[in-house]
């Protein structure tokens, strides 16, 4: 008994008269397969990113716009407070307390081997609630102080 005659093989013949075998491979399902594992990839990518960076700015906010804003070199460490417009302070994402300000602002620094700190607040927010951070940033250590927006055109 032939051991290929359950295979689905052309035969053709060959140079002496006898018959040669081309197999033949479906690569189709493979291909499909490999476009699915793709997307699926390309998806939780990027799920991953945007949770990554959810979780490091904290809370959404409406940042005030400036025109002529440059661009922040900011470490991936550096600590990221955000005044909401109920004046809630996150630091990162986590509530901080004014009472406890100026010690999680020293801990965020010295763990982060930093002395700048990011400072995003609603645009409602008013000056003097900026201000009052700022002074506490100062006696907790940090040198620099950068104030987020967002870019474009004013309104």
């Amino acid at each position: 008994m032939d051991p290929w005659s359950g295979c689905r093989c052309r035969g053709g013949g060959d140079e002496e008269g006898g018959e040669s075998i081309f197999a033949e491979i479906n690569i189709t399902p493979l291909t499909d397969v490999f476009l699915v594992l793709l997307i699926i990839f390309m998806v939780t990518s990027t799920a991953i990113v945007e949770s990554e960076v959810a979780s490091r700015t904290g809370v959404k906010v409406a940042l005030p716009r400036a025109q002529a804003a440059g661009p922040v070199t900011k470490k991936r460490t550096d600590p990221i407070l955000t005044v909401t417009k109920a004046n809630e302070l996150y630091l990162f994402n986590k509530k901080v307390e004014v009472a406890n300000l100026e010690s999680e602002f020293r801990k965020a620094l010295q763990d982060a081997g930093s002395e700048t700190l990011l400072l995003r607040g609603d645009k409602s927010v008013m000056l003097g609630a900026a201000v009052d951070v700022m002074s506490v940033a100062k006696k907790a250590g940090a040198n620099n102080i950068a104030i987020l927006t967002s870019g474009g055109e004013g309104k």
